[in-house]
């Protein structure tokens, strides 16, 4: 039928030809140039330019089709390399998992020359070097993976973390704070920036970025432990401010916001003594002793107590919350401030209450006692036996988490990072080994 319907689309194309050229059988003259010309039958130049056009049109279509043909091949040819890398990369993967790392390696490596915008092959190569600890090789390929795609965050983000365990923390922490402008919300990122800020101290940013944090949150039982982390890092940054006054009251605004967080109001306390408002740190502390018992802040009160009568209020303050207090701790610090009154009875008194008798710091208060009554014997023993005590009773304060000694009261352990873990040796003694969490 197809043969029939050519056959006759050819005789009547035919016949139309032979039809122009009997209607129009005069001569025309055809120019060139103006020198020359042509003289031919209109009908037959009819006839001629019809049979132009049909050709010009074939051989565009014609073109046409080869450009398809030409683009097809080549999409049909970058999705057989598009396959044949996924394959390198999932073979060099699972290879690398298994600990062939050199042959694992060269696949995903020619899985990412392949294609060099596929940041997939270069984030698993440089995950198989930094899983060895091969961190300049890794910074390599991922630094050259975000020269080719500079705006893929998941490079830059891989590069920042590599900068982070090799130790290039300025570095990583720029590289991060680029991803930050670009991606504000982007918790992954924010993640690792807080951690490198308060890796190196910076209380500030950490505390900022942070809060960045909690606004993307959509998980409402995160949100309560993400603003306590927040709380704990405002009061980092207080602590750090140099200037007194302005240290007060960054810490009164950390400590109003929860009152039960006790290094808030200790820290918050020692501003207003720095400030020279001894008299406001005091009220502040006893106040937060009613609230929250604990020795810390009698040990503040009584370090700044000004007469006998002031100190023995506080020792019965203290004996008043005696069932929520660590009974040695509480009793050798009744002992410390009778000998600091005189009353070497009463301290010997507390003393003997006191259950962990070969504490250093118990038999550093009974050599004072001996001394204070003359028998200097017994005082050496005591003081002979205080300095083969064990190791970490010879400093004031022990964190009750990893038990890092410190022979200062601090709110915050660097050691385990934990807030609110450090308590007097004696107290610290029979505490359990826990802490708020990171």
């Amino acid at each position: 039928m197809k043969r029939v319907l050519a056959v006759a689309t050819g005789v009547a194309v035919l016949g139309l030809c032979a039809l122009l050229a009997w209607l129009n059988p005069g001569m025309v003259d055809v120019r060139f140039s103006p020198q020359r010309s042509l003289q031919a039958p209109l009908g037959w130049l009819l006839v001629f330019a019809f049979a132009g056009g049909v050709l010009v049109a074939a051989v565009g279509a014609s073109l046409q089709q080869l450009g398809r043909r030409i683009a097809g091949w080549r999409e049909r040819r970058r999705a057989r390399q598009a396959v044949q890398a996924t394959r390198w990369q999932q073979n060099g993967a699972a290879l690398a998992w298994d600990g062939e790392l050199e042959k694992g390696r060269s696949l995903l490596r020619k899985a990412w020359r392949r294609q060099p915008h596929n940041s997939a092959a270069a984030l698993a190569l440089a995950s198989s070097f930094m899983d060895t600890g091969e961190y300049g090789a890794a910074r390599q390929v991922l630094a050259e993976a975000v020269a080719r795609d500079a705006n893929d965050a998941d490079l830059r983000c891989a590069l920042g973390e590599v900068l982070r365990r090799s130790g290039e923390t300025a570095e990583a922490i720029r590289m991060l704070e680029t991803i930050r402008v670009q991606h504000p919300r982007a918790p992954r990122a924010l993640l690792l920036l807080r951690e490198l800020y308060r890796e190196t101290g910076n209380w500030t940013e950490a505390a900022r970025v942070q809060d960045a944090y909690l606004r993307t949150l959509r998980d409402s039982r995160r949100a309560p432990v993400e603003r306590e982390r927040l709380l704990r890092l405002r009061y980092q940054a207080a602590t750090a401010i140099e200037n007194p006054a302005a240290r007060a009251d960054a810490l009164a605004a950390v400590a109003q916001e929860d009152r039960a967080f006790v290094p808030a109001v200790v820290s918050l306390g020692d501003a207003l003594v720095a400030a020279e408002r001894t008299e406001e740190a005091k009220k502040v502390w006893e106040r937060a002793f009613k609230h929250t018992p604990r020795l810390v802040f009698i040990e503040r009160l009584l370090d700044h107590s000004s007469s006998t009568r002031e100190r023995q209020r506080l020792v019965a303050l203290m004996k008043k919350f005696a069932q929520q207090l660590d009974a040695d701790a509480m009793h050798l610090l009744a002992a410390q401030a009778a000998l600091r009154d005189g009353q070497v009875d009463t301290a010997a008194t507390e003393l003997q209450a006191i259950g962990r008798q070969q504490a250093p710091a118990v038999q550093r208060q009974w050599a004072e006692v001996h001394r204070r009554r003359g028998q200097l014997e017994q005082a050496l023993e005591s003081l002979s036996r205080a300095a083969n005590g064990a190791e970490g009773f010879a400093a004031g304060y022990r964190c009750t988490s990893c038990g890092r000694p410190s022979s200062l009261w601090s709110g915050y352990c660097r050691d385990c990072d934990r807030w609110d873990t450090y308590r007097a040796t004696a107290e610290a003694s029979g505490a359990t080994r826990q802490g708020p969490s990171h």
